[in-house]
């Protein structure tokens, strides 16, 4: 079984990360693709140009860019999630740009036009004020085996902390006083977020309740915590203190990891991936499983990073 993994994208989808998708589909007809968060930014003239609503129409001797209004700003489907549909993800998990560069009703669009695109957005950590997951927490992907139907459960969970560490005071930057997504003032009332490595531990048990064979964890969170800096990043907890977990991706960090090795508290092999930032590699992640008995058991797993120049 194969799995592509990207993260970190800020909008910016090269043409050889897709042909290099393409390519994998025309192996593997079970091929999945995965995205660990902060898919949404303006890192591209497209999704400038979008977010404003107007487009860069000169630049003066002097340098200064004169802009022309072409629509009414975020009209119409994000490019980004355009561009993102050329690659058929089946699973993208929200980070933290995606709360921080929206309100909850700008967010709740978004996610929709994943969903009519036939991409699923995930979040299982995150909740709606009256204790509702806000996303669906993990999808099933089922192969099609020689030795029978194979389940391949992908969990998404995101960073706690999604806000900005310092923000403006009228005057100066200055530290905020929480980063967690309950207390950002667009989303007050609406959102929180629960611990990722409690809540992981929830929804894996879940998931074996519905038979999954396999579990991967794609995670918008970075592998080791750098208090204080960095609280959040929970990725070597996730992997060491939660049973069931085959494979996790990384992300919010910008750095990549082609193959980490944790061993969780059954004496469980785990790998972790993390394929860096802006599209400029890819993780591809290689699973064998063999039928014994009536049960699925994963024999060898292995990932490598495919960068693109």
């Amino acid at each position: 079984m194969n799995v592509l993994a990207t993260t970190d994208l800020h909008s910016i989808i090269p043409d050889k990360m897709v042909d290099y998708v393409n390519e994998q589909r025309q192996k593997d007809k079970d091929l999945m693709l995965v995205n660990a968060g902060d898919f949404f930014d303006i890192q591209t003239e497209e999704m400038a140009t979008w977010f404003r609503g107007e487009k860069l129409a000169s630049v003066s001797e002097d340098g200064i860019p004169k802009y022309e209004k072409i629509a009414e700003p975020r009209e119409g489907v994000a490019p980004v999630v355009k561009d993102m549909k050329k690659l058929n993800y089946d699973a993208v998990v929200l980070g933290n740009h995606e709360f921080v560069a929206n309100d909850k009703e700008s967010l709740d669009t978004l996610i929709n036009d994943f969903k009519e695109n036939n991409m699923e957005i995930l979040s299982a950590n995150t909740y709606k004020s009256n204790g509702e997951s806000y996303t669906k927490p993990y999808i099933i992907k089922e192969i099609e085996t020689k030795e029978g139907k194979l389940n391949v459960g992908i969990l998404g969970l995101t960073i706690k902390e999604v806000g900005e560490s310092k923000d403006w005071d009228g005057e100066k930057l200055v530290p905020t006083k929480s980063r967690e997504l309950k207390d950002q003032k667009q989303y007050e009332g609406k959102l929180y977020m629960n611990d990722l490595v409690e809540d992981a531990k929830k929804w894996v048990k879940e998931m074996k309740k519905d038979k999954v064979d396999i579990i991967i964890t794609v995670a918008h969170t970075g592998e080791k915590s750098k208090k204080p800096k960095n609280p959040g990043n929970r990725i070597q907890e996730l992997a060491n203190e939660v049973s069931g977990i085959d494979v996790i991706v990384a992300g919010h960090t910008h750095t990549e990891i082609e193959q980490h090795d944790y061993t969780n508290k059954d004496g469980e092999n785990v790998i972790v991936t993390q394929p860096g930032k802006h599209g400029e590699a890819i993780s591809h992640i290689n699973l064998e499983a063999e039928k014994v008995k009536d049960d699925w058991k994963v024999v060898n797993k292995s990932s490598k990073i495919i960068s693109f120049k």
